[in-house]
């Protein structure tokens, strides 16, 4: 998919336009892609083919269509349960069916704050609500609401990834069921008067919310309103500041401001304002150093209006930012310190990184204040009583209300507003009952603000018709646990002078051999015997597999010591079938409809007892060895900016020198008569991406294959072996003076991130290295220290050169056998890089793309020889169940990768070398929906998987270019598994000639 190219999507067919318009870059307001704009003539054609694709959409069963929901999230990852609901009410005098129908055409205008989660799939409608559950929980607030055969109208600021989206749903959903168009401000009104348009959701301001209403009016046309919301928070006095502020802070500058929900008028009880005020300012410094931009022109203009209107009238402002910067639509985060009440900038609701703090004394005068508002759409209340914060709440005037936290949109009670903030509410999980004014969402954080224990979040959801809560109406409040232990005097009771008497007899009569033999009873006999015992009762015996891995983890930790695991796992399940034991609490699955579950659409964690093994220290894990989800995608955000398609596009001028690095290299020796020579091409390759991750993420090329010879490919080699050992045998790592990683590789590491920190601020590098010295922060609490930097940066030296080099390796390898594909590899490159143009360099965004072939090579090699051979494992967090076998929580599942790979009833030929199957599958677009997964899936899957497939290409294209290279036969081809497949021998011979 080109992400250069935007679309209006009609009839399920791209369409341009003469005209378009676009975006601006709000870093450094430079225009970004030019987006199409419709005309009326499309909004016809739209409206038509949707009409037109009604009657078949709405016989589609449910199953049917969210089976296609199903397959459109996965396409969706692949680029970034459903249960039928009751329908009979049955008793012994009548049977009730209620069925709600698909409604027809839906329009859907949707904002520039969260173009992409408020967008597009809230645009797929099902009418019957009680059928609807979640598509993506790992996508926040996707949500599929009510009808069927939908147009999406683009807000005009941020176009760019919805049209992008709608563009890759064609590849799944029939013609026109889901169309999208961007245009000038004329298309929302041509779609909101339109007569066959039968249903309008909205979200946006209030003043064009009215509009709306008025304009749908001539054709009664159901609306869904989500409009302004000047949002009002209440702080107690009896709150714990040092709780409080951190999350006040967090929830005022989330998007810099830009989010609906977010708090703008702050009511603090005088007797803790000014402290509360100074904190707040105090902890928004960090945040708003951080903070992004204001999206558009027109907001930041109105922004800056309010805030000098503000000043002008004599109000005390704390910008808490640096200066504003030059480019871009940047503005100071800002306190309006106590203005009136009535003040137009309290009363205004300001889009973006400002809020008004206003004192008051009593709790009568904080609800009035807050309620003063004609916007409800979402309050907040901060207290260290949860019963005063629910009577609080109660009379607060706003669809949800926040209790001791800030506003969130929690997927499974409703949203919407109340006043001038909406019309009708977004509910998932049940259809609505009976028509009141609406719904009153009280959602309460889990933090206590009174001691350092806290609580679990509960919902409570009443409708605002009946009288305020009371508290047996949250009687599902879940509080926290209270632990009682008895102070350690009572041991006083005790009599001194006897218990020492005892003491004293016993290590007398003490000798080696007695105390050598408690030591083998207490620490070694009777904990085998409590695991012997545990492993026979669990339900993990009933699956396939030898009795012996059930009871004991050697057969699998001599095969993980000899790098065999993989051929174990295979064996294994070649005899017993598709689910296996491999040792006690370790099961491997190779299924691949399990397999996809497992890793993608439940996105099971990584399995502590494996990953846990990985950590140099416990507590500080890197991103290869987070199993906590939460900790996990903090330090991806950390590490995904520069992971980026655009980022990596940036650093294929490095990536190229060091290809040139090795052309030149092979050139030298291929300087004699016959133009050839002989060359270790896996040391080669090894070299050649040990250098492109030096001089892309260590600031500079390390030389390895310009030297001819350096320790780094074959201590990496040692060091991924010593990995994969501790990663199932892990009391090794208790053996004194063993190292837990390779000293030179610790050495090499250390030496350059010191290195790096000893010039921070002198010199200033563009590299990844550069990124994580950058954020690193030794305070305590820190979660990123300087040891960390050290410990990411041996993960990127290993994982970013060793992965990648041996897909490419492997790649050579299978096309040196099969000379066919080779030449017909050779043609393809020839075609996009003619011999007639030498000079012309590979570049990425030209040719890797359209080579298609060269893709397929690569991907056929990745699914003979996955790097993660036995898959990445994951634990079952409760009980589940796998073909029909109960799992244990906490039971380790390998997602077996090869086993999905060499599936015969998928794949033809499964064990043969076959790149022509991949141009079907890319033709048809199935890529997504093969069962392939040589970079794992779901939230795991490899941040490196774009960069790595930059760097062969551009390795690949230019060497085959360059050079021919030749089989040698009879050498030793055997792999082993050591974190990642490898070759086993240390050498692989090819020889090398010059093509020109």
């Amino acid at each position: 998919m080109n992400f250069d190219t935007f679309y209006n999507i009609i009839a399920g067919q791209p369409r341009s336009a003469r005209e378009t318009t676009s975006g601006v870059n709000p870093l450094g307001r430079s225009p970004l892609w030019p987006a199409p704009v419709a005309t009326a003539n499309d909004v016809e054609e739209a409206v038509r083919s949707a009409q037109e694709a009604f009657p078949a959409w709405s016989q589609k069963t449910y199953k049917q269509r969210t089976e296609l929901l199903e397959k459109f999230a996965d396409l969706y990852l692949a680029h970034a349960k459903y249960e039928i609901p009751e329908e009979i009410i049955e008793d012994d005098k009548k049977t009730s069916i209620i069925t709600q129908e698909p409604l027809g055409v839906v329009a859907a205008i949707c904002p520039w704050n969260f173009p992409l989660m408020l967008g597009n799939l809230t645009t797929l409608y099902k009418e019957h609500q009680a059928n609807i559950k979640k598509l993506w929980e790992r996508l926040h607030l996707l949500w599929l609401r009510e009808t069927v055969s939908s147009s999406n109208h683009r807000a005009p600021f941020t176009p760019y990834s919805s049209l992008k989206l709608v563009e890759l749903a064609q590849q799944v959903f029939p013609p026109s069921v889901l169309q999208v168009l961007h245009g000038h401000d004329d298309l929302g009104p041509m779609l909101v008067k339109h007569p066959r348009i039968q249903k309008i959701t909205f979200t946006g301001s209030t003043a064009t919310g009215k509009q709306i209403l008025r304009d749908a009016a001539d054709t009664m046309k159901r609306v869904t309103l989500e409009t302004a919301g000047n949002n009002a928070s209440i702080i107690l006095p009896d709150v714990n500041l040092k709780a409080v502020v951190p999350q006040l802070a967090g929830g005022l500058w989330f998007n810099a401001g830009q989010v609906c929900i977010a708090t703008r008028r702050m009511y603090i009880h005088q007797d803790i304002f000014d402290e509360v005020v100074a904190q707040l300012a105090e902890a928004s410094k960090d945040l708003a150093s951080s903070m992004g931009p204001i999206q558009n022109e027109m907001q930041l203009f109105r922004l800056k209006r309010a805030l000098a209107d503000a000043s002008a009238a004599g109000y005390e402002l704390l910008s808490l930012g640096q200066t504003e910067a030059a480019e871009g639509f940047f503005i100071q985060p800002t306190i309006i310190k106590n203005p009136p009440p009535d003040a137009h900038v309290v009363q205004q609701e300001n889009f973006g990184p400002v809020v008004s703090c206003i004192k008051f004394s009593s709790l009568d005068e904080a609800i009035s204040l807050a309620n003063t508002s004609d916007t409800g759409l979402a309050a907040s209340v901060w207290s260290g009583d949860i019963s005063a914060a629910k009577r609080v709440a109660a009379k607060l005037e706003a669809g949800n209300v926040y209790i001791n936290g800030p506003p969130q949109p929690d997927p499974h009670v409703p949203f919407g507003g109340h006043k001038q903030s909406g019309l009708g509410v977004d509910e998932i999980e049940s259809p609505p009952k009976i028509c009141s004014e609406g719904w009153l969402c009280v959602i309460l954080w889990g933090y206590d603000l009174t001691c350092p224990m806290g609580s679990s979040m509960q919902v409570s959801v009443k409708p605002l018709s009946v009288p305020g809560p009371t508290d047996a109406d949250y009687e599902t409040y879940n509080t926290a646990l209270v632990m009682e232990s008895k102070p350690v005097q009572y041991l006083r009771g005790l009599k001194s002078d006897s218990l020492v008497k005892q003491v004293s007899e016993v290590s007398k009569s003490l000798t080696i051999t007695k105390a050598f033999g408690a030591f083998i009873v207490l620490f070694i006999i009777v904990p085998r015997v409590f695991d012997f015992l545990r492993n026979l009762f669990s339900p993990v015996t009933s699956i396939p597999g030898p009795l012996i891995n059930k009871f004991s983890p050697w057969p699998l930790e001599i095969a993980t010591f000899k790098g065999k695991s993989h051929r174990f796992a295979r064996a294994l399940h070649r005899k017993y079938g598709p689910i296996v034991v491999l040792a006690p609490g370790m099961i491997s699955i190779g299924d691949s409809k399990e397999i996809k579950r497992i890793i993608q659409s439940e996105d099971w964690v990584k399995s502590e007892a494996i990953y846990g093994n990985f950590r140099q220290d416990f507590h500080r894990p890197t991103l290869l060895a987070f199993t906590e989800k939460k900790a996990y995608s903090r330090r991806k955000r950390m590490l995904s900016s520069m992971f980026g398609i655009r980022y990596i596009r940036s650093l294929e001028p490095l990536m190229k020198s060091c290809v040139d690095a090795g052309v030149a290299h092979l050139n030298k020796l291929c300087d004699n008569p016959s133009k050839s020579t002989v060359i270790n091409l896996q040391h080669f390759i090894h070299g050649l991406a040990i250098d492109t991750i030096g001089v892309t993420t260590f600031g500079g090329s390390f030389h390895v294959v310009e030297n001819g010879s350096h320790p780094l490919p074959s201590r990496l080699k040692a060091g991924m072996k010593i990995s994969a050992v501790m990663q199932l045998i892990s009391w090794i790592k208790y053996i004194p003076f063993l190292p837990k990683r390779d000293p030179y590789i610790e050495k090499f590491t250390f030496d350059i991130v010191d290195k790096r920190r000893k010039e921070s601020g002198a010199v200033k590098h563009q590299d990844l290295l550069q990124h994580l010295v950058d954020v690193c922060d030794d305070s305590p609490g820190s979660e990123f220290r300087t040891s960390d930097v050290q410990d990411e940066s041996v993960i990127l030296l290993a994982a970013g050169s060793e992965t990648t080099a041996n897909a490419e390796l492997f790649t050579v390898i299978q096309l040196l056998k099969n000379p066919e594909k080779m030449k017909k590899l050779i043609a393809e490159v020839d075609k996009w890089y003619p011999p007639s143009e030498p000079d012309r360099v590979t570049e990425c965004a030209y040719s890797q793309t359209g080579m298609t072939y060269l893709q397929a090579c690569i991907d056929e090699t990745m699914r003979l020889i996955p790097g993660q051979a036995t898959g990445s494992p994951r634990e079952a967090s409760k009980q589940e169940v796998l073909l029909g076998y109960k799992i244990p929580r906490g039971t380790t599942v390998f997602p077996n990768t090869q086993e999905a790979h060499l599936d015969g009833s998928i794949w033809e030929q499964p064990e043969k070398y076959i790149p022509e199957r991949w141009l079907e599958i890319y033709s048809q677009n199935q890529t997504s929906a093969m069962p392939y997964w040589p970079f794992s899936a779901g939230s795991r899957i490899c941040v490196g998987k774009n960069f790595a497939f930059q760097e062969m290409h551009i390795s690949l294209t230019t060497l085959l270019r360059k050079f021919t290279f030749e089989y040698v036969p009879g050498q030793d081809e055997t792999t082993v598994f050591r974190i990642a497949q490898q070759l086993e021998a240390d050498s692989y011979k090819v020889r090398v000639k010059k093509r020109f």
